[in-house]
């Protein structure tokens, strides 16, 4: 029988080995998970008594990946959809509802933009000429293109604080092909970014995200449970460490004869793991840039937390001190607030290129995070509950030309190792999902095909 290691248990490698499990002749399969637990950055815990997450809250609903592989789990009748998808934008000492009909913060009609209290006459009147230019190339630079083509507020204050806030990313470099592969799309395929988002291919009905009401952790914990009751060698607290040939032609990982390794790592681990098998893609994965995060999650009592009717704001980098975005968690989640007493706030702080916040202790977090939330949204009193989790070097990086530089990874990848997960080709739950499932079939040892890198 063939055995195909995974390492990695975050949820691209859980993924990767559970697409194993269901193969017509399954491979043995190990997962060796460095940490004490699996899932990654998918961390639910208890708060105020409730389970409340810690990292992501929900996945993407209009792809079908993650909730593919929820249903298979038996959880896809409990999926629910935010109550609420009003956000906001904080500018100039108020919060700007964002307006309706973004594409990642780009425009696709002009009424609602002329309505909106964010931009201003003149920001306007450039976003409203853009169905009038002529094409327009952005060289796989987001800022560039969208500037080219809606001028600097459009970018600044709506496209750069959403799509920066998702990837915790310096507005000031990011890839658009690798980040924003549909806004790519829609410029390589139309004269008009505005009127190429608007196509009707595109409208999409339902909800944008969903999640699991216990918390996305127990999603976690089930897939684990699934992989063990089939026989996967789920290992917690085993590095893989240096990744070896062996003389039969496989590879030797913690001590495992593997005839294909599926490596979902971050990539300062992937590319030592890497360093004697591949090194050339070991130094090219080892030089993909990550940025560090702190959640701060609070309980207020309903009367002392200001206005919350929505799902949160985001704030863009003018205007940032050291919040930049606050999701109104209570409000987008009403099950995290079973009663009309209290209500849970949940801020970020830090991102690629401003990551003064790192250094706090968590008692300065927290007043720094007090500070924004009395200045954004009139917050009064102190929280009745706090929560800090530190998440360091969780966000990697997709700087322009990140896409170019995986693929120089890829061709530099031996025969039966494949690499997938966030520091690739998509940072969501959803893409990780997508990535893990096609690099385990990838790896099977009778896979054809020259991809090693799945994206």
């Amino acid at each position: 029988m063939a055995h195909v290691v995974v390492v990695g248990g975050g949820i691209t490698g859980l993924a990767a080995a559970f697409e194993l499990t269901q193969q017509a002749e399954p491979p043995a399969v190990t997962v060796l998970e460095a940490s004490d637990r699996v899932g990654g950055k998918i961390l639910t815990t208890s708060f105020e008594g409730r389970s409340i997450d810690a990292g992501a809250d929900s996945v993407l609903a209009r792809v079908p990946w993650a909730v593919d592989l929820f249903r298979e789990l038996g959880l896809g009748d409990e999926l629910i959809a935010p109550a609420t998808g009003r956000a906001f934008v904080w500018w100039r000492g108020a919060l700007h509802a964002i307006p309706p009909g973004l594409v990642l913060g780009v425009p696709t009609g002009l009424p609602a933009l002329a309505r909106s209290g964010l931009l201003s006459w003149r920001g306007k009147g450039r976003a409203a000429v853009e169905p009038l230019l002529p094409h327009t190339d952005g060289d796989d630079d987001l800022g560039l293109t969208v500037r080219q083509r809606f001028g600097s507020e459009v970018y600044d204050r709506l496209v750069g604080p959403l799509v920066g806030s998702i990837n915790a990313a310096d507005p000031a470099r990011i890839s658009l092909a690798a980040t924003a592969p549909q806004l790519a799309e829609a410029v390589a395929r139309h004269r008009s970014l505005l009127l190429g988002l608007r196509s009707p291919s595109r409208a999409s009905a339902g909800p944008v995200f969903l999640t699991y009401p216990e918390g996305l952790g127990c999603v976690v914990e089930r897939l684990e449970a699934r992989l063990r009751e089939s026989g996967t060698d789920v290992r917690l607290a085993s590095p893989a460490g240096i990744i070896e040939r062996t003389a039969a032609g496989g590879y030797a990982v913690a001590g495992i004869d593997a005839d294909a390794v599926v490596l979902t790592t971050p990539a300062a681990a992937a590319g030592a793991s890497l360093a004697s098998v591949a090194p050339e893609a070991a130094a090219g994965i080892a030089r993909i840039r990550y940025a560090s995060v702190v959640m701060v999650t609070l309980a207020f009592p309903a009367t002392a937390a200001g206005r919350l009717d929505g799902s949160g704001y985001l704030v863009p980098v003018a205007e940032q001190r050291h919040v930049t975005a606050c999701s109104w968690g209570s409000s987008k989640w009403p099950h995290w607030a079973p009663d009309d007493d209290h209500v849970v706030l949940r801020a970020s702080l830090g991102r690629a290129g401003d990551e003064h916040v790192i250094e706090f202790d968590d008692g300065a977090l927290v007043e720094a995070t007090l500070a924004d939330l009395r200045r954004h949204l009139g917050v009064r009193g102190d929280p009745t509950a706090v929560r800090v989790t530190r998440w360091p070097r969780s966000f990697p990086q997709y700087e322009p030309g990140h896409l170019d530089r995986v693929a120089a990874i890829e061709a530099a990848l031996p025969a039966g190792v494949v690499v997938a997960g966030a520091a690739y080709r998509g940072i969501g739950i959803a893409s990780c999902v997508r990535q893990g499932r096609a690099a385990a079939c990838a790896a099977m040892p009778d896979a054809t095909g020259s991809a090693k890198l799945v994206g």
